[in-house]
């Protein structure tokens, strides 16, 4: 044992210093440019691999002065590291060790396996998340949105800050928007789906026009039964779409502007406002007329 730990740890040696030097001397650009050599010509994979790049240094910086870090631990604490590694071999055997020999070599080659499917999991793990870098960065999937549409994203970040948390609303829209209420927990929302789209597939770029409920066909007897703090308009489609009231929406257009520039004009129609919910009116009692003379 006390070999094959100064073997392993003579090993470590010769990787992590001579990379710690490496990764730590070479700029950052030189990383990048030989990802970005590497990578299709277009702009989308180009900023990819610049990206990538950066975020495969900032990894092996970590790394390599890690491994440094407990390869000089473990040469200094060199006859800890023995027994330790020593008594540890020995527990796991022992604790191996069933009554058959072959279910003891079966067991011991199943755990083998396991802890090897580990190490490629996290290994796979890793890479994914160098993968997915230039997009996410440190923010999370609930920030990012991954999948949807631009317009469905700039919808769910107006919704999220212009409503509070507990808020009731009620969503008319020429789209399927099952992912809304996911992304706009713990609000609630109602979405009506018109039957004639229940069981159609949408396309991208409004291929596929879906059939929708105004405002106007919606019964006043069902909006007090949901009783929506709010009403939300999203149309795209072209037999939904009304250009004369792209900028109905004060707030929804200082949104987008924010996000956009000053001169960002609407091309789909979003309106959100308040639900008012009539007041209930009672008959007035019949005043007692005097008799006439």
């Amino acid at each position: 044992m006390s070999r094959l730990v100064r073997l392993i740890l003579i090993l470590l040696l010769l990787i992590s210093v001579p990379g710690m030097a490496y990764v730590w001397l070479m700029p950052v650009e030189y990383f990048q440019t030989w990802m970005i050599e590497r990578a299709n010509p277009d702009q989308y994979s180009q900023f990819a691999a610049h990206e990538q790049g950066q975020a495969m240094t900032v990894l092996l910086r970590i790394l390599f002065p890690l491994l440094v870090i407990l390869t000089t631990a473990g040469f200094i604490f060199y006859h800890r590291v023995v027994a330790l590694a020593d008594h540890s071999w020995q527990t796991l055997k022992q604790l191996t060790s069933l009554q058959q020999p072959g279910r003891t070599y079966l067991f011991r080659v199943l755990l083998i396996s396991w802890f090897i499917l580990g190490l490629v999991h996290f290994a796979g793990g890793v890479s994914q998340r160098i993968e997915d870098w230039p997009w996410y960065h440190f923010r999370p999937g609930s920030d990012m949105m991954a999948n949807i549409s631009d317009s469905n994203r700039d919808v769910i970040r107006f919704a999220k800050q212009a409503t509070e948390e507990d808020a009731r609303i009620l969503v008319l829209s020429d789209q399927k928007l099952f992912f809304l209420s996911y992304y706009l927990l713990p609000r609630k929302l109602f979405h009506p789906l018109h039957p004639e789209s229940e069981f159609v597939i949408p396309k991208e770029f409004q291929q596929r026009q879906l059939k929708a409920y105004r405002l106007s066909e919606l019964d006043t007897d069902y909006l007090n039964k949901i009783a929506p703090d709010y009403i939300l308009e999203y149309y795209e489609g072209g037999d939904y779409l009304e250009k004369e009231r792209l900028m109905e929406d004060p707030h929804w257009l200082a949104f987008m502007q924010s996000q956009y520039g000053p001169d960002y004009e609407p091309s789909f129609n979003v309106r959100l406002r308040k639900f008012q919910k009539p007041e209930p009116q009672f008959n007035a009692a019949p005043q007692k007329q005097e008799a006439t003379p």
